[in-house]
């Protein structure tokens, strides 16, 4: 009952966390699409303004050009020429202002296009109506000029009208006064017929504002004129006034900015010029990360590794000057000298160092202890191959050990013997034990060989070598052979463990390009030359099996210069 409980709970709240996440994925990507929806719209909103902005400009500066020839030409025309033009020029101004669209950029229109049709449609209305102005202004102010009838009597007439339209002026705010008093709530309701009769007056205020500053200003100017009626003097030549010209599109440029501030507030806004900014440099470091290494590696295989096959082969025997003894070769020609557990007679005066875990059986009588380095002298080479808390093996009188890798179904263990006299250049990661005198040291030495090129393209500037007498017990997977380097043998790096010091080793570029461009071959393959010298390989090698990362001075180096660079 218990168990049935549990895995009932345990489905309802597998489903529950389901439906949870389903549900947060879901808002997620609904607040995405808004988001989107918001910001494409608000984008087309803005360029639709900012096109309709530039196109009243460049409609307004060529109407600015036209009334400036228009106007100046009408300065030493008759009276009546010039009232005929002002009088055109006002019905012009009647018939724009009549088109006025106060919610035009207050108001969502249905969709882009229609917005670009209105705001072009509206800001060239409002930069004509702008021109119209100051050349019925000026037409007015060139008509009085010119006139011929006395001045007080101007002034008085202008003085009446401008008394005229102010009060008209009054009375239209008091009929809108009344109108809202009557219906303060129908008044403010758009759709009702109070809400379209008070437009109508805010519409005719709007023209009687116009038309008493016109009135207003032109008394202004008779007054000024008959100060002294005996210098009444021309305007000056028209122009149009270019700052008011570009306030008449105040709120086209209200709009954008309201546009352009909404759109700051959207995330997608926010993000999209940084990245479009950093987008060229990023798509140019992708394709760097994809040919950098191509080339790089065209590069070393095909220039640098057939210069480093023809280099001089590194003799350790001759670095030395010491003529090494050969080691014994398997009879009957066979190089495999591994099996899956070995068995090893140690003799009285004999010592055994061996991994705990490769000691498979051993006589009871056998005295053991833990020996924590290899060599003391050697404490980082020892740590670095593994060669630590090690088993000691002694015994008085002769036994019989069993080395076995129990802890790995695919190594083999092989027993090499250095006979006194000998010496194998050996790496010590293949390493699992030896056997050796008691009384004597363990003759091991290290010998770095800076000034050796094959040293330095296959990053192994130091070696490590194993001097007899001496048993090695090497470990290698599926197999360790040895075999006599003869006139010259290639093997993978990855699979040497070791060669004697008579041979003179060097390095030899991969067959094919193909297999190195793709990571499945290591540029670089160990070369073994000299009649009596043996070299000691792993068949199926797991260290370095993926070339390029540390199997070659050429591969580590780019691998490096990759991985500093992010690549």
């Amino acid at each position: 009952m218990r168990l049935l409980l549990t895995a009932i709970l345990r489905f309802l709240l597998r489903h529950a966390l389901q439906f949870a996440l389903f549900i947060v994925i879901l808002l997620a990507g609904r607040s995405l699409l808004a988001e989107w929806r918001s910001y494409s719209a608000g984008s087309e909103a803005v360029a639709a303004l900012r096109q309709a902005s530039g196109s009243a400009s460049s409609h307004g500066t060529s109407l600015a050009e036209a009334a400036t020839l228009s106007v100046n030409a009408l300065r030493l025309a008759s009276q009546a020429s010039i009232a005929t033009r002002l009088t055109e020029v006002q019905a012009q101004l009647t018939a724009l202002r009549a088109r006025q669209q106060p919610s035009l950029f207050t108001i969502p229109l249905p969709d882009t296009h229609t917005l670009a049709l209105h705001a072009q449609d509206e800001a060239a209305r409002r930069v004509e109506i702008e021109v119209l102005a100051q050349e019925a202004r000026y037409l007015v102010a060139l008509q009085a000029a010119i006139s011929g009838e006395d001045a007080r009597q101007t002034l008085a007439r202008l003085h009446a009208e401008h008394v005229s339209a102010y009060a008209a002026l009054q009375h239209n705010l008091a009929r809108r006064r009344q109108l809202e008093a009557q219906h303060p709530l129908a008044a403010r309701l758009p759709g009702s017929d109070a809400y379209a009769q008070l437009s109508r007056l805010e519409a005719e205020g709007q023209r009687l504002r116009e038309v008493n500053l016109q009135a207003y200003q032109a008394w202004l100017a008779q007054r000024a004129r008959s100060s002294n009626t005996t210098n009444i003097t021309r305007p000056a030549p028209f122009a149009v006034d270019s700052a008011a010209l570009t306030g008449a599109l105040a709120p086209v440029q209200k709009a954008i900015a309201a546009g352009e501030e909404q759109l700051a507030r959207n995330w997608i806004a926010r993000w999209r010029a940084p990245v479009l900014d950093v987008a060229p440099t990023a798509a140019l470091l992708v394709l760097s990360a994809i040919l950098l290494p191509v080339a790089i590696k065209a590069c070393f295989y095909f220039v640098l590794a057939p210069l480093a096959s023809r280099l001089k082969p590194l003799s350790i025997a001759h670095a030395l000057n010491v003529t090494a003894t050969a080691l014994p070769l398997p009879p009957d020609g066979q190089s495999r000298i591994s099996a899956v557990s070995q068995a090893l007679q140690l003799k009285p005066g004999q010592r055994m160092l061996i991994h705990p875990e490769y000691l498979q059986s051993s006589p009871v009588g056998t005295r053991k202890r833990t020996q924590w380095l290899l060599d003391w002298r050697y404490p980082f080479t020892s740590l670095a191959a593994g060669m630590e808390a090690l088993t000691r093996l002694e015994s008085d009188a002769p036994a019989s050990v069993t080395i076995s890798a129990s802890d790995d179904p695919l190594l083999e263990v092989a027993v090499v013997h250095l006979p006194a006299g000998s010496a194998l250049v050996f790496q010590p990661r293949g390493l699992v034990g030896l056997v050796c005198d008691s009384g004597q040291p363990l003759a091991i030495s290290s010998h770095w060989r800076l000034g050796s090129l094959h040293a330095w393209l296959t990053l192994q500037l130091r070696f490590i070598v194993f001097r007899g007498p001496v048993t090695l017990i090497v470990r290698g997977c599926r197999g360790v052979r040895l075999e006599r380097a003869g006139q010259g043998r290639s093997i993978s790096q990855s699979a040497t463990l070791g060669f004697t010091t008579d041979v003179l080793y060097s390095t030899l570029r991969s067959e094919t390009f193909l297999p190195y461009l793709r990571g499945q071959q290591a540029l670089l393959n160990d070369r073994f030359d000299g009649g009596n010298g043996v070299y000691l390989y792993e068949e199926t090698p797991r260290h370095g099996k993926q070339p390029g990362k540390v199997g070659s001075w050429f591969e580590g180096f780019t691998d490096a210069i990759l991985k500093v660079f992010g690549i």
